[in-house]
Order: C-alpha cells, then sequence, then structure tokens
C-alpha cells in the first residue's frame, strides 16, 4: 500500500475546487456511461461527472486518495489502474479518462493502456487523457519534475499517435483553456501606442505664423519654414520608434504565448 501521492497533495495544499475547475473541460466529452477514471485520486473529475448524470467510476492505487474519493461517495476501487483496465470486458465502458497519469508511465506502459481502452471502449466510446504540457516553460522548468513518482512528460501528438495505432479515430489535440495561467505578470510588457501622423497640422501652424493675414507669403527660406521642417523630422523620427517598439512589444507577446501556453494539454480519440 502507498499514501505518497495523497500526502504529496496534502503537503503541496492542492486545491479541489481549482481541480474541478480544470477538469470541468472535459465532461462534455462524455455524454454516456460508463466511464472508467484511471488513477482517479480524490475523485473531482468523477463528482463532475456524477453532476452530469453520468455514470463512472474510477480506480486508483494509493490508499489515501481512494479513501478521499470513497468519503465523497464515489465508486472508487482501490488498485492498479492498467491491471483494472485490462480486465475490463471488451466494448463494455462509454468512456476512458485519464488525467496526469501517462506521465507516471513508461511508454509501453503507456501503448498498452490505450490499446486497453480501445479494446475496452464500445464503439463511439470516447478516450481522453490529460497531461502537464511539456511545452510550457513553468511547467517543464520546475511545476513537473515536483511531483516524486513523474517519470517523463508525453507530447500530446504521441499520445495521439497510440490512439491511431490502436486503431481509434483521433478527434481533437489541444490546451486545456481553464488550465492556463499564463506568464508570471512581471513579465508582461507594458502597453504601447503610436501617435497620429501631426505633419499636416505643423505646416498649417507655420502657414498662420508666416501669414497670418492669408496674403499668400512666401515660407520658403524662412527661419520658421526651416524650424518646422525640423520639427517635422523629430515627429517621423519619434513616430517610428513608437512603431518600432510597438512591433517589438506583439513580437514579445508571441514569445511569451509560445513559453506559457496551457499548463495541461490533452488528446481525445473515439472507438470504431
Amino acid at each position: 500500500m502507498t499514501r505518497l501521492e495523497s500526502d504529496y497533495y496534502a503537503y503541496m495544499g492542492y486545491d479541489r475546487d481549482h481541480s474541478r475547475a480544470g477538469l470541468s473541460h472535459y465532461v462534455p466529452y462524455f455524454p454516456d456511461g460508463p466511464v472508467l477514471e484511471l488513477a482517479c485520486g480524490r475523485g473531482e473529475f468523477l463528482e463532475l461527472l456524477r453532476e452530469a448524470g453520468v455514470p463512472a467510476q474510477g480506480v486508483d492505487l494509493d490508499e489515501g486518495m481512494v479513501e478521499a474519493a470513497r468519503a465523497a461517495g464515489l465508486e472508487v476501487a482501490y488498485g492498479d489502474a492498467l491491471a483494472d483496465l485490462a480486465g475490463r470486458p471488451a466494448g463494455s465502458l462509454g468512456g476512458v479518462f485519464s488525467a496526469h497519469f501517462v506521465e507516471h508511465l513508461q511508454p509501453e506502459a503507456v501503448e498498452q493502456l490505450v490499446a486497453d481502452a480501445a479494446r475496452a471502449l464500445r464503439p463511439g466510446g470516447v478516450f481522453v487523457a490529460a497531461t502537464p504540457n511539456a511545452g510550457c516553460v513553468s511547467v517543464i522548468g520546475h511545476d513537473f519534475w515536483r511531483d516524486p513518482t513523474h517519470v517523463r512528460p508525453y507530447e500530446p501528438r504521441l499520445l495521439a499517435f497510440y490512439c491511431a495505432k490502436a486503431g481509434m479515430e483521433v478527434v481533437e489535440i489541444g490546451g486545456n483553456p481553464r488550465n492556463h495561467a499564463g506568464p508570471p505578470p512581471e513579465a508582461l510588457a507594458p502597453p504601447t501606442h503610436v501617435d497620429a501622423d501631426l505633419r499636416g497640422d505643423l505646416a498649417n501652424a507655420i502657414n498662420r505664423i508666416n501669414d497670418p493675414g492669408g496674403v499668400g507669403v512666401s515660407l520658403e527660406g524662412s527661419p520658421w519654414a526651416l524650424f518646422g521642417h525640423f520639427i517635422a523630422v523629430l515627429e517621423e523620427r519619434l513616430r517610428t520608434t513608437q512603431e518600432e517598439l510597438a512591433a517589438v512589444r506583439r513580437s514579445y507577446a508571441h514569445l511569451l504565448d509560445r513559453l506559457y501556453p496551457s499548463n495541461e494539454v490533452y488528446v481525445v480519440a473515439r472507438a470504431v
């Protein structure tokens, strides 16, 4: 028996409501049951399915997690999730779900998990696997390696490959929008703006200074005309600098989007 994961959750202070908010993204993928959640933990997703009226059950190898899930009135078995799935009759499930489970497994075990899910699902049944996003710098930089039971990250296209290899139809790959913290606030750049072109207004002002009566005095070579030209050049250079700064900010914002995408990615596949 082990309580490592449940003890770790308790020590880190992982919040149930926060977990439910992120997991709620996956509820619409499971309109029908029964749904089996692998490594269900404290059962937050099972609670969401129960509230949606979808029959579901879970399995977990951590004794503390099972106790917490059962205390919430959920149907959760204590045992190895892979063995439980492997023992399910063919076509007996409407859905198989796992969140933050595959990263605890070696590749050959993940491939077998997907193959067993494809076999256990009835035609049209749905398999969903969510996992930490290795493409997010805050995840792969430190969050992922905090968990002592993590083995390796999985890019969702690799999971999609396993699904296709198992004969399932991959219908979606994406990042969870409800689990997208974004970059740290201190990394954000301040807003920028580009002023309007003022050279026309400047020319009109110089004309009025040199020809207040509107009698058509020539400005060519006058001190005001030279000064106006100088101001116009400064205005143009300032506006060019503003445009370049705005372009740099857009590039930086794009870089932040690439560095800090959703913390969680997933694959959705359908049994055929």
